[in-house]
C-alpha cells in the first residue's frame, strides 16, 4: 500500500513541475509580445505622416439630372435635278466637304445645246426680219415672210416626223422619257415659229405696214423667250450645292439617269449640331434660352463640351406632357458627328452658401460619415452629416466644421485619430 502512495506522490510532483514550466513559458511569451506592441505603439505615435489637404469651401451647390440625346445636323438638304437626265459628271462622294455654290454633278445637255443653237439662229432671223420690215417696202417683206414660212414649215414637218417616231419607240419601251421630252420641245418650238411666220405673212399680205413691224417685233420677242427657256433648262443641268456642309448620301452614278422624284445627293451642315431633349414641366423654371449646358460624349472618351439652349417649346406634347428643348453645339473643329449619342446634364436642385468639400474627402465607416481634419499638425477624425451632392462636391452639415478648415481628401484609410502629419505643398 505504501508503494502505491509513493508512486502517486511522485507523479503529482512531476505534474506540478510541468505546470510550473508551462506558466513560466506563457509569462515569457506575454512579456515579449507586450514589449513588441509597446515598441510598435511608440513607433507609430512618433511617426509623422505626409498628407495632401484641401479647404472647406462656402459656396453654391447644384445637382443635375442627366438626359440621353443624339447629335443631329442643324440643317439637312436633299438635292435633286428639276428634270430627269443622264449624269454626265459626278464631282462628290460620301464624306466630301462642299461649299455653297459648288457644282455637285451635271446632266447631259447635248440635245439642249443643239436646240439653243437653233433658237439662236431663229432669233437672228427674226431680228433681221424686223430690220427689213422697218426699212423695206411691202413687196420685199412679203417675199421674205414667205421664205420664213417655208423654212418654218420644213422645220415643223421634220420635228413632227421625229416626234411621232420617238413616241412610237417610247410606247414600245425603246426610247427614254428624256428623248420624248426633247422631241416634244422641238416640235412645240417649230409649231410656234411656223404660226408666227404664217401670221406675219398674212399681215404683210394685207399691207398693214405698222402692224407688220409689230408682228416682226413679236417674232423677235418669241424667239428670245425660246432662247431664254432653253438656256434655263441648260442651267438646270448643272446642280450646285445650296449650302456648305458634308455630303452624307449619294444616290446617283455617272452615266445613269438621275430621277427628279428622289434625292440625288444629301448635304449636312455640321458646323453646328442640335440635341433634342424632352423634359417635364418642373424643369422649365430651372432652364432658359441661351443657358450653357454641360454635355458628355461617351464615344469620344467621355469628352466634356458645352452647348447652349436654343429653343424651348411653349406647349407640352399631348401624350407625354413633356416639353421639347433644343440644345445647340458648336462643331468648328469637325470632331463631332451626326448620330453620336450624348449625355446632357440639366440643373435640378441648388443650395446657396453651404459648406462643401470634394466627394472623396468624406470617409464612410459603419454607416457614419467622417472628415479627417488637420488641426495643429494632428489628425482629428470628425463625424459629420451630409446634404446635397453632385458628381464632384458634397454638402457638409456639422458645427465642428467651418469654412477654411483643412481636410485630408485621400489616403484616410492609413490615418488614425491623433496621428501627427506634415502637410505637403
Amino acid at each position: 500500500m505504501s508503494n502505491v502512495i509513493k508512486n502517486i506522490i511522485l507523479k503529482s510532483k512531476n505534474n506540478i513541475g510541468k505546470i510550473i514550466l508551462i506558466v513560466l513559458a506563457v509569462l515569457i511569451v506575454f512579456s515579449i509580445v507586450h514589449n513588441i506592441m509597446k515598441n510598435k505603439h511608440t513607433e507609430t505615435t512618433n511617426t509623422i505622416k505626409n498628407v495632401k489637404v484641401i479647404k472647406v469651401d462656402l459656396s453654391s451647390l447644384s445637382t443635375e439630372v442627366n438626359y440621353s440625346g443624339k447629335l443631329t445636323a442643324k440643317e439637312e438638304v436633299s438635292i435633286s435635278p428639276k428634270s430627269p437626265g443622264k449624269v454626265k459628271t459626278l464631282n462628290v462622294k460620301v464624306g466630301s466637304t462642299v461649299k455653297s455654290g459648288e457644282t455637285l454633278f451635271t446632266l447631259d445637255s447635248d440635245s439642249l445645246q443643239a436646240q439653243l443653237k437653233q433658237q439662236q439662229a431663229s432669233i437672228d432671223s427674226a431680228k433681221a426680219n424686223l430690220n427689213k420690215t422697218k426699212s423695206s417696202g411691202v413687196e420685199q417683206q412679203v417675199v421674205q415672210a414667205q421664205q420664213t414660212v417655208d423654212s418654218a414649215k420644213i422645220t415643223y414637218d421634220d420635228a413632227k416626223t421625229n416626234y411621232d417616231r420617238i413616241n412610237l419607240l417610247h410606247s414600245a419601251g425603246a426610247a427614254s422619257e428624256q428623248e420624248l421630252d426633247t422631241a416634244k420641245t422641238k416640235l412645240d418650238s417649230a409649231s410656234v415659229a411656223l404660226s408666227s411666220a404664217q401670221e406675219n405673212l398674212s399681215l404683210i399680205q394685207q399691207k398693214i405696214g405698222p402692224e407688220s413691224v409689230a408682228v416682226a417685233q413679236a417674232q423677235v420677242t418669241q424667239a428670245q423667250a425660246a432662247v431664254d427657256s432653253i438656256q434655263s433648262q441648260i442651267n438646270d443641268t448643272i446642280i450646285k450645292a445650296p449650302i456648305s456642309g458634308t455630303v452624307s448620301a449619294v444616290n446617283i452614278h455617272q452615266g445613269e439617269i438621275s430621277p427628279a422624284a428622289t434625292a440625288s445627293i444629301t448635304i449636312l451642315d455640321l458646323s453646328s449640331l442640335i440635341i433634342e431633349v424632352n423634359v417635364p414641366g418642373s424643369m422649365l423654371s430651372k432652364i432658359k434660352v441661351n443657358q450653357s449646358i454641360p454635355i458628355i460624349i461617351p464615344s469620344l472618351s467621355n469628352k466634356e463640351i458645352t452647348g447652349s439652349i436654343e429653343t424651348i417649346t411653349p406647349n407640352a406634347d399631348s401624350t407625354t406632357k413633356e416639353y421639347l428643348i433644343k440644345i445647340k453645339v458648336s462643331n468648328q473643329g469637325g470632331e463631332l458627328k451626326s448620330g453620336m449619342f450624348v449625355k446632357v446634364s440639366l440643373p435640378d436642385e441648388t443650395e446657396d452658401n453651404v459648406l462643401t468639400v470634394a466627394n472623396q474627402a468624406v470617409k464612410m465607416e459603419n454607416g457614419v460619415s467622417y472628415l479627417y481634419k488637420v488641426e495643429n499638425n494632428r489628425i482629428k477624425k470628425i463625424s459629420v452629416n451630409t446634404g446635397l451632392s453632385n458628381d464632384k462636391n458634397i454638402q457638409i452639415i456639422s458645427s465642428k466644421i467651418h469654412e477654411g478648415d483643412i481636410i485630408v481628401p485621400e489616403g484616410q484609410t492609413f490615418l488614425n485619430d491623433g496621428d501627427k502629419v506634415k502637410i505637403l505643398q
